[in-house]
């Protein structure tokens, strides 16, 4: 059975639709975004960049000026990703590739961030990914997504107040991304043979997007609770790409500052509601910080994915590490799972 549905997957390897991973097409390249995952829509926790939501924002009290460094253990992959991109690649670059006929996800991105209360901007200059999903290994059939970015983003927020306190935030972002990649789905075998190169065709899209967000904060309450909600992906696009999503998601967001002993705890909770939802299951997403002295451990769960990390601050610098592991289900019908560690250096002045 497992061979006649191996040969159905390849008779259909073109008629069906790519596998992209909605974190990495939205760009959630940070350590924040891939440390909490979407419960970083609800959360205090900032790490590096600006915030999630942009509301937060509004809550920012001091300016500051910060750079990030963010690149996974498989960065080597760097070299020959750039290839396939600027169209210098060849059978040995794809063959490099995916000589270990595994499944793998890669990033690396560089970006500068200026934040101070009510506005922040931000630009990367350089965001590297590359994502290869592979089924059947004896014959392996390949869903290639990998491009290069510049984004620059800009927020703006404000607040009110009730009963001489601010518990209203709100704020929107306004991201231009413009983007050069490859997306493609093919056999090894025929990426391998002469006119091979037609499945490494780059792509180019230019995109804006306005994301607005709203929190409310009740300061009275002994575990600060909030709630908020954030619209991403929302905007334009000059060139449509059905495997790239073009719909907003919807973030309904939510966090708990339970007191502690020591240190700082925070728990957030986010419900991600887009047209690409197939169960209740997919909704949620859990978060974890926990911040003491100059440590600080975060995490995030969901039924597909989680991750698990922590950063250290020191003085104006600071670096973290942080595991990411997502599982799926292949053509198979078989379990099969993604994992990465990713790196992040960073410092504010």
């Amino acid at each position: 059975m497992k061979i006649l549905a191996l040969l159905l997957v390849l008779l259909s390897v073109q008629a069906r639709a790519f596998e992209v991973p909605r974190s990495i097409a939205l760009g959630n390249s940070d350590f924040t975004s891939r440390t909490l995952s979407y419960a970083c829509f609800g959360m205090d926790a900032l790490i590096e960049g600006l915030p999630c939501n942009p509301a937060f924002t509004a809550k920012e009290r001091r300016s500051h000026f910060q750079t990030q460094f963010f690149f996974g253990n498989n960065v080597s992959y760097v070299h020959e990703v750039t290839k396939l991109l600027d169209g210098s690649g060849d059978p040995a670059t794809v063959e490099k590739l995916f000589s270990q006929k595994a499944s793998a996800e890669a990033e690396a991105n560089i970006q500068a961030s200026y934040l101070r209360e009510t506005w922040g901007v931000q630009f990367a200059p350089y965001r590297l990914y590359y994502y290869a999903l592979i089924r059947n290994s004896a014959l392996p059939v390949v869903t290639l997504y990998t491009g290069q970015e510049q984004t620059l983003s800009a927020q703006v927020a404000s607040f009110a107040g009730e009963n001489g306190k601010d518990n209203w935030f709100w704020g929107v972002q306004l991201r231009g991304v413009d983007r050069r990649f490859i997306l493609s789905e093919f056999t090894l075998t025929d990426a391998l043979a002469s006119g091979g190169s037609q499945y490494f065709e780059t792509k180019n899209q230019r995109a804006l997007y306005l994301e607005p967000g709203l929190l409310y904060e009740f300061a009275d309450k002994s575990w600060k609770p909030q709630l908020g909600l954030t619209i991403k992906n929302s905007g334009f696009v000059d060139k449509k790409f059905d495997e790239i999503p073009a719909s907003p998601d919807w973030n309904f967001a939510g966090s708990v500052r339970p007191p502690v002993a020591y240190g700082e705890l925070e728990l957030g909770l986010n419900l991600r509601v887009n047209s690409y939802t197939e169960e209740f299951k997919d909704l949620p997403h859990l978060g974890f910080s926990y911040k003491l002295g100059a440590m600080q451990g975060l995490a995030s769960y969901s039924d597909r994915e989680y991750s698990l990390g922590f950063v250290l601050h020191y003085d104006d610098w600071n670096g973290g590490l942080t595991y990411w592991r997502k599982k799926y289900e292949n053509l198979l019908g078989e379990q099969d799972q993604l994992q990465t560690v990713y790196l992040e250096l960073g410092f504010i002045i």
